[in-house]
């Protein structure tokens, strides 16, 4: 009788450990969790310059989608509070104007600027009918940023908000860098950027005369996302689904929770993110200080 339940316990031992390394079943790995997420995805968090209110792009993955929480672009309080819908749909990478009033984002490969009551909408059309993605509206409000795919005609672009002046900033044939965001100077931006012959993606930053550029990160990790601090002196970005900071002169780099998609607040000592919840069945938002001590979900 003792043989028997040896055996049994062994075998129990065994399943537990079998079902511990099964996604479906047991154990899930944070650094996957985009993997485990079957509702919901709450995307491109953007904090408005006074801190008051943030923007994102929740994407309901029910069918049919719930009615009080359907895909679209929303608009918050930055504590989490007063969700409401701004434009349903698929409408992702907001960014706010300077006075609040505005947000640019992109939606079926277009730009478009929408007012924050909704009522008010403006579309910039394609450039020789390629998709624009990841606008970022510089903080004086003079200029927008944005990316278009890496052909010919493609590269980062900057224009006004009228849509009036448009210039490409990076060429794809000299500088294949993308996803950019501008410094709180408008004078220099970081990108990312990745080759044929290296094994990753890596952090850059390079003036806007395209005199000096910097290589931030140099690793076989995905570094994507970057965004500038407020005040000037850091960069947030993700990498292979975590959330780091750095100074821009290279030095002290801080890992953080997993994540991406980060977000400042304007006061440079928080960041918005997204993760998984407890359950890994959403991706939501979370606000975590820069000393990584106090973390604060605010998306349900």
């Amino acid at each position: 009788m003792k043989n028997y339940h040896a055996k049994l316990f062994i075998l129990l031992f065994f399943a537990i450990a079998i079902i511990s390394c099964n996604p479906e079943g047991g154990l899930k790995n944070p650094a996957n969790y985009i993997d485990y997420v079957d509702i919901s995805r709450d995307l491109d968090p953007a904090v408005s310059q006074d801190g008051n209110l943030i923007a994102y792009y929740h994407q309901s993955l029910e069918y049919p989608e719930p009615e009080d929480y359907p895909t679209g672009l929303y608009v918050m309080n930055e504590e989490g509070t007063n969700r409401r819908l701004l434009l349903k749909g698929d409408h992702w990478s907001p960014s706010w104007s300077p006075d609040g009033e505005w947000l640019v984002f992109t939606s079926g490969g277009i730009l478009q600027i929408i007012n924050i009551e909704g009522d008010s909408i403006r579309t910039f059309q394609r450039i020789d009918d390629l998709p624009l993605y990841s606008p970022d509206w510089s903080r004086d409000g003079k200029e927008i940023l944005f990316s278009a795919p890496l052909t010919i005609e493609g590269g980062v672009f900057k224009m006004t908000p009228d849509f009036i002046h448009i210039k490409r900033i990076l060429d794809p044939q000299t500088n294949n860098g993308m996803y950019a965001s501008w410094s709180p100077g408008r004078n220099k931006i970081v990108y990312e950027k990745g080759s044929q012959t290296w094994k990753s993606t890596d952090i850059f930053i390079i003036d806007t005369l395209l005199v000096s550029e910097i290589r931030l990160t140099n690793n076989d990790r995905d570094d994507r996302d970057p965004t500038w601090s407020p005040i000037g002196n850091m960069i947030a970005w993700s990498s292979n689904m975590q959330i780091y900071i750095k100074h821009i002169d290279g030095n002290d780099e801080y890992r953080f929770d997993y994540g991406r998609f980060p977000a400042w607040t304007p006061d440079s000592k928080y960041i918005i993110y997204c993760n998984a919840n407890d359950d890994f069945s959403k991706e939501v938002l979370y606000k975590i200080d820069i000393n990584g001590e106090k973390k604060i979900q605010l998306t349900f």
